[in-house]
Parts: C-alpha cells; structure tokens; sequence
C-alpha cells in the first residue's frame, strides 16, 4: 500500500506543481486593450479606432465608397501586443460592406454584402504607446504609420474594393 501511494505522489505531486506554474505564466500575446495589464488599454485603444474610423469616414466616398458597396463600414480594429517586450505584433482592421436594390415591378429587395479584414502595414516591433501617439489626431489614412514609409490608406488598397 505504501508503494503505491508512494508511486502516485511521485506522479500526481509534480504533475499538479507544473500545472499551477503553468496558470501563472504571462501569455506571449494579448489584445492590445489587455496591455500592460487587463482592460489597462482600453480607452486608449478606443481612441485610436475611433480616430480612425472618423478618418475613414472622411475618406470614403473619394475612395473606397463608390465601388460595389457604396456603405462601407469600418466594424473593428484589433491588435495584438507581445507582452515580452510591450510591442505591436499584427493589427487587423475589419470592415463590412453591404449594397441594395429594390425589383421595380415585383418590389423583392435584393442585397449583397461582404466582410474585409484589413493588416495594417505596422513596422516590426512598433511600441504600443507610439501607435497610440500615432493615432491622436490629423488625417490618419494619408498619414504614415510609426517607423514605416506606409501609410493607413496603403494597407486598406488592395485589400478593400
């Protein structure tokens, strides 16, 4: 009895330590609002897309606006931060784009709609709080991005209609 007991401990005592250490580590990367710590972004990262998504708007109907979804909306941006060094590893911008028509003689309403997810072309290792500096005020889609000779309107050509 004692064998066995001693044989259990040798593999349920170490197994539970690994898993109590392992609930304790830092994940490698968070959503940006999670940066430094949980939620400690968010009003800064609702600034920022909010910046953006008001340039957008402004922007829009001169260029992505007149194409097959003339209602093109920005819905989300989304970035991740690695936590080993406070930088921006991917930032993805997701718009929806939806067009209408009315059948003149059966009066049926026919649609369509689509959803883009846009990469900002960010520089490798861009600080969270120099993104955010970036995003503060100005025409933000003709503006360039920190370390980067590209600008917000450069990662959205190509990607939206």
């Amino acid at each position: 009895m004692r064998r066995t007991f001693l044989a259990i401990a040798s593999f349920v005592f170490p197994a539970a330590c690994l898993a109590q250490a392992a609930g304790d580590m830092t994940p490698r990367y968070v959503d940006a609002i999670d940066w430094p710590t949980k939620e400690a972004g968010l009003q800064k990262f609702a600034l920022a897309e909010h910046m953006l998504s008001l340039s957008f708007d402004r922007f829009c109907g001169d260029a992505f606006c007149e194409g097959p979804y003339p209602n093109l909306r920005p819905m989300q941006l989304s970035c991740s931060v690695d936590t080993s060094n406070g930088t921006i590893k991917r930032c993805l911008w997701i718009f929806a784009g939806s067009n209408t028509s009315v059948d003149a003689s059966g009066g049926t309403v026919r649609s369509s709609a689509r959803v883009y997810k846009c990469n900002l072309r960010l520089a490798r290792n861009t600080p969270v709080d120099v993104f955010y500096e970036a995003m503060h005020d100005g025409e933000l889609l003709s503006k360039k991005l920190p370390m980067t000779r590209h600008t917000v309107y450069d990662s959205l050509v190509g990607c939206l209609p």
